[in-house]
């Protein structure tokens, strides 16, 4: 596909001449003949890269670029400054400044033109290239871990390892493994996939991050403002899609237990610096959530004190489920479990 050119000028006649010139090229060519008008066509033809002339009667080229800057922050678009006159120091301070790419000074050397342009291409493909590889990568890794990647390929110097109050969620399939037994790896994989989908949906729509996905298990962080109270309400969403999902009678896949709890981790990287790290919480909390999901039976949250603690007066409907042991806590801790229908009879669970 040829590249797309967005030729900005209010004299129609350099316009005519930048055509002739680079319509022999190959190149798909849009003008327009002031910075409103250039403004206006930049979504519909997605230029590749702009060539604007510095004086214009309603907007001057810097003033152009800086609105170009402004309203599509996340494509890349190089300008090229056309100029009448002799480029000064203080010209290309304030091009620069604005955003700009580079010069050219009429009247133009054709190749130099040309060659301007080609390299300025060059940096957009690799731009577009970085920003496709962002995407994909956003993908694959938690959103914490890509600020941080971010951060320290762009040369900040953000801390990425802090203490934080936070509520972890564990959300897990029940008996998965027992019942994809005999399934084939495909429809294990749609059939995970099809868990995971819908809950990964909802932990992001009450603002948790997930932190790692295992197997049929989901870790998921909700730090901020009522955190407990979106981690509870995204566990009873999940529970209420689950049900909708049984309703369906597709199949029996999302027998899901989960467990939350609450308190200070710390958030950070782990592994080798250098070979592979992983951007996680670590903490007891994070252990007691894990242990509260883990015995949780189908259909089931499993709630900490400490949860419910840090959210004052303003609780979901619970039932207690006693002072019950945790594996590695050397006391017993009061566990709740949370009411996803107006009757559910109490339940003893063995942990």
């Amino acid at each position: 596909m040829p590249a797309k050119i967005l030729l900005v000028d209010d004299v129609p006649a350099n316009i005519d001449l930048l055509e002739a010139i680079l319509s022999k090229q190959g190149y798909e060519l849009a003008h327009a003949y002031g910075g409103e008008e250039a403004l206006a066509m930049v979504s519909d033809f997605q230029p590749h890269i702009a060539l604007v002339d510095v004086m214009m009667p309603d907007m001057n080229g810097y003033q152009l670029c800086m609105q170009l800057r402004r309203h599509f922050p996340d494509n890349y678009l190089p300008v090229i400054f056309i100029t009448a006159s002799e480029v000064t120091q203080e010209d290309v301070v304030e091009g620069f400044t604005a955003g700009g790419d580079d010069y050219i000074c009429k009247p133009f050397d054709t190749q130099i033109l040309l060659a301007r342009i080609a390299a300025c291409l060059r940096v957009k493909t690799l731009q577009d290239r970085l920003g496709s590889m962002q995407s994909e990568l956003a993908r694959y890794v938690s959103r914490p871990t890509m600020q941080m990647v971010t951060g320290k390929i762009s040369g900040q110097q953000a801390t990425d390892s802090r203490l934080a109050d936070v509520t972890i969620l564990f959300s897990d399939v029940r008996d998965f493994t027992h019942r994809t037994e005999h399934m084939c790896p495909q429809d294990v994989f749609r059939v995970l996939n099809e868990s995971l989908s819908f809950q990964i949906d909802l932990i992001e729509k009450h603002g948790g991050t997930i932190d790692k996905l295992s197997g049929d298990e989901v870790m998921a962080i909700f730090e901020g403002d009522d955190m407990a109270a979106r981690a509870i309400t995204c566990a009873r969403e999940i529970m209420q899609m689950r049900n909708e999902f049984l309703a369906q009678d597709a199949h029996e896949l999302p027998r899901i237990g989960i467990g939350i709890n609450t308190g200070p981790v710390y958030l950070g990287s782990v592994g080798k610096a250098g070979s592979f790290l992983d951007y996680t919480a670590v903490g007891a909390p994070v252990n007691i959530a894990a242990r509260l999901c883990g015995v949780a039976k189908n259909a089931q949250v499993l709630i900490s004190k400490s949860t419910l603690d840090s959210m004052g007066n303003t609780l979901p409907k619970l039932q207690s489920i006693g002072f019950q042991p945790i594996k590695g806590l050397s006391n017993p801790m009061e566990i709740f479990e949370l009411i996803i229908k107006e009757t559910v009879p109490p339940i003893a669970v063995n942990l």
